[in-house]
C-alpha cells in the first residue's frame, strides 16, 4: 500500500469521571490500536519504548497521542510524531526546565491566559519532535528548541523539524512534527 500524505484518525473516549489512571491508559492503548488498524489493517508491532510501527511497511511513520478523552493517531510517509494536549491550568514554573531560556522569556511576557496556551503549544511541539526521533520523554524537552511556531520550525541535535498545527477543538493544541530534508532547509521561508 502506498501512502503519500499524512492521514489522521481520532476518537473521543467516553469514560466515567472516577475511572482509574490504569483503566484510562488501557482504554487509550486499545483505542489507539483500533484507530491505527482502521487506517492500515496490517500487522502492527511496538518498539521498546512503545512506539508503534508496521514491520511490513518500514517506510511508513506512525504516531499516537492521547490526552484525557482524546486519542489521535497519524500515519504517513517517513518519520513523524504527533502530540496533543488539552489546554488547562498548569503551573509552568513547575516545568520551567522544559523550556529554553528564549522560550521562557517569551512565556513570561504574556498574560496568564496566553501563557497557558503557548506553554501547551510549546510542550506539544517538543513532545511531537521527541516522539518522531523515537525517544519520547526519555530526553528532556528543553533539548528541542522551538525556533518559530508561526512558521513551524524546531531544532533537535542540529536537525531541523517542520511543525504543523493540528486541527483540534479550541480547548486543545497539538502538532505534527516531520523532518526537514537537508536539501529543503535553504528553501524555507
Amino acid at each position: 500500500m502506498s501512502i503519500r500524505q499524512v492521514t489522521f484518525n481520532w476518537q473521543w473516549l467516553e469514560l466515567p469521571t472516577d475511572v482509574t489512571r490504569t483503566a484510562r491508559r488501557e482504554a487509550q492503548r486499545t483505542v489507539s490500536r483500533q484507530l491505527i488498524q482502521q487506517l492500515l489493517p496490517v500487522p502492527l508491532a511496538y518498539h521498546r519504548l512503545g512506539q508503534p510501527y508496521f514491520p511490513s511497511q518500514p517506510q511508513l511513520g506512525v504516531s499516537v497521542s492521547h490526552t484525557y478523552q482524546l486519542v489521535m493517531v497519524a500515519l504517513g510517509p517517513g518519520p513523524l510524531g504527533i502530540d496533543v494536549e488539552q489546554v488547562r491550568p498548569h503551573d509552568l514554573d513547575a516545568i520551567r526546565r522544559a523550556f529554553t531560556p528564549a522560550e521562557w522569556h517569551l512565556l513570561q511576557a504574556l498574560s496568564a491566559q496566553e501563557r497557558q496556551r503557548l506553554g501547551w503549544q510549546l510542550w506539544t511541539a517538543k513532545e511531537a519532535v521527541l516522539k518522531l526521533v523515537g525517544c519520547g520523554l526519555t530526553q528532556a524537552p528543553r533539548q528541542v528548541e522551538v525556533l518559530d511556531l508561526k512558521h513551524g520550525r524546531a531544532c533537535y541535535q542540529t536537525q531541523l523539524y517542520q511543525l504543523t498545527p493540528l486541527a483540534l477543538p479550541a480547548t486543545y493544541v497539538g502538532f505534527l512534527a516531520q523532518v526537514v530534508p537537508p536539501d529543503l532547509i535553504g528553501k524555507l521561508s
